[in-house]
């Protein structure tokens, strides 16, 4: 996804290593958006924090399904195919029925 130089989960050292530790999916697998952070894990920090506290806030009321279909929305207005996968994965996975996942998230 990125040009950006990053350190994989393997080479992770010190604060990087625990912040991966934490985020990391099976088989220590980062997301790229997460590992393109690498070099500067305080901004990794950010990126949770605000991710955490606007999509994971207790005083959401809008199902969590629909706000993975607004990354999906905005993702595709950015041109981000990335963000856009990733979010309509986590759309589907929450809304357990394919068919209205893919009726929803535009046929992608």
């Amino acid at each position: 996804m990125t040009w950006i130089t990053t350190i994989p989960f393997e080479a992770a050292t010190g604060k990087l290593r625990r912040l991966y530790e934490r985020i990391a999916g099976p088989g220590q697998n980062v997301d790229n958006i997460m590992m393109a952070h690498s070099l500067r894990p305080h901004t990794m920090e950010g990126h949770m924090a605000i991710y955490k506290h606007v999509l994971h806030h207790s005083g959401n009321t809008l199902p969590k399904w629909f706000l993975e279909a607004l990354g999906v929305w905005v993702s595709g207005l950015n041109g981000c195919d990335y963000c856009e996968t990733h979010h309509f994965a986590g759309m589907m996975r929450l809304l357990k029925d394919d068919g209205r996942a893919r009726a929803s998230g535009g046929g992608l």
